[in-house]
């Protein structure tokens, strides 16, 4: 599925430039994590809301699989999206293990059109292969009235489930994600020791901030640097995106404030030596890219000094629809990327990403997704928050901002449009037209 023609683009910087003709051309079990939802609270915002009118899209496209695609993005299933869903997934809040296994493995044969899981998980790994998963724990819930939007426990462990159907040994499979201190922070750590202690996991850096250009992932804190972490391997010298913003808190002489570097853990071929990743991501807006699916998790989680893309309120400089094309564009993204499998079960659809987001934001949708193209994976998500939205009275995503609409007087940027999405196909990254993307939806009863 990938090819092994690497690229001169590789080990250089890549300079930004390349999205600028784009532009023009757009004219159950013990590791059931539980997501408890406490008595919804709407807050006068949100009382006495009409319904806002919405109208889906049609996405009509008729998909076929390119054998032998060159990256692994948008990969042998381009414009095809499967969702399955069960309402037995998520009960009272909290996520059902065995109904979401079930529901990955079907869905994984919906994608491919095998005829059982292992032969669906076979499409994509091999035995002797080092796969890493992306895991995303951004909207842990960390005070009373938020529920987790984060990647489940239970997904997680239905797709270790098959890759184990694939071949693929438990030491050879690792998880990741951005910052250390957040992975901690959503338990993912105690989750591997108590349910699959062969499996590891890495690290990018520490932990964030605006200020995220150590290449060993250890930019100081309070004027301190961090100890070193056993986990944390930190980001690649060599390959990198220049752009021509910062953030305020650098001086303008520093090179590296105008890089982000793509994290070792894609790069790295003694300690991590990952062949393939697997992406989970949620469904959620996002206060300044408009939503936050597949594209934002690789482009935000997997280089470094991505602060800069939104700087702050007050500032309403929002680089995120550029940025994010630009960074899933990078060859070692690009052709590792195999698989997007979205959590569904539980999106939020107003306020996100973070931890902040109160009950009413939240909803049970109740669905996994799997992709190899994460262009239409996007466009398919990101209608369904609009329309749920809608249905709660708020303007589409693309309204809203400080020059759109503002009713909750929380907008810190000009506009949040996701325009990173239309932009990503113009860079090959998979489908946009709604005419050329498939949604295969799958319904699962008791």
């Amino acid at each position: 599925m990938e090819s092994s023609h690497r690229s001169g683009m590789c080990r250089r910087a890549f300079l930004a430039s390349g999205l600028a003709a784009g532009m023009t051309a757009l004219g159950t079990g013990s590791f059931l994590i539980s997501r408890r939802l406490r008595p919804t609270h709407r807050p006068s915002l949100q009382r006495g809301l009409e319904p806002v009118q919405y109208t889906p899209k049609q996405f009509t496209g008729k998909t076929t699989e390119v054998p032998n695609p060159p990256f692994a993005l948008p990969g042998p299933f381009p414009g095809r999206v499967v969702e399955v869903h069960d309402p037995a997934s998520v009960v009272r809040g909290e996520v059902q293990a065995e109904p979401v296994k079930r529901m990955l493995h079907r869905a994984m044969c919906e994608l491919t059109g095998a005829p059982d899981p292992t032969q669906a998980w076979q499409r994509f790994f091999n035995k002797g292969e080092r796969v890493g998963i992306k895991v995303n724990p951004v909207g842990l819930a960390r005070k009373p009235g938020v529920v987790a939007v984060i990647s489940n426990f239970a997904v997680i462990a239905a797709v270790i489930d098959g890759l184990r159907m694939a071949g693929i040994r438990d030491k050879d499979i690792f998880l990741f994600e951005r910052y250390a201190e957040e992975f901690r922070a959503a338990g993912y750590d105690r989750f591997l020791e108590r349910e699959f202690p062969d499996i590891g996991w890495f690290a990018a850096a520490v932990s964030g901030g605006n200020i995220q250009i150590d290449l060993d992932g250890r930019d100081p804190r309070e004027g301190r640097r961090p100890p070193a972490d056993p986990h944390v391997v930190g980001y690649d010298r060599d390959i990198f995106k220049q752009f021509d913003y910062k953030v305020p808190e650098l001086p303008a002489t520093e090179p590296l404030a105008y890089q982000s570097h793509v994290t070792r853990i894609l790069t790295d071929e003694t300690t991590v030596d990952a062949q393939k990743i697997i992406t989970i991501p949620l469904l959620k807006d996002h206060r300044s890219a408009g939503i936050t699916i597949a594209l934002k998790n690789m482009s935000h989680g997997l280089v470094s000094n991505v602060a800069r893309t939104h700087i702050g309120p007050g500032k309403n400089d929002n680089h995120c629809g550029t940025f994010t094309p630009e960074i899933v564009a990078l060859e070692p993204i690009r052709k590792k990327c195999v698989l997007h499998i979205l959590d569904g079960l539980i999106g939020a659809y107003e306020g996100g990403p973070g931890s902040w987001n109160p009950s009413w934001s939240t909803w049970e949708h109740k669905s996994l997704f799997v992709a190899t193209d994460p262009v239409a994976m996007d466009h398919v998500g990101w209608d369904i928050i609009d329309g749920v939205r809608a249905r709660h009275g708020w303007a589409p995503v693309a309204r809203m901002g400080v020059a759109g609409n503002n009713r909750s007087g929380n907008e810190a940027f000009y506009l949040r449009q996701p325009e990173h999405v239309p932009l990503a196909e113009k860079l090959g990254l998979g489908e946009f037209d709604p005419g050329r993307i498939e949604h295969r939806k799958t319904m699962l009863t008791a």
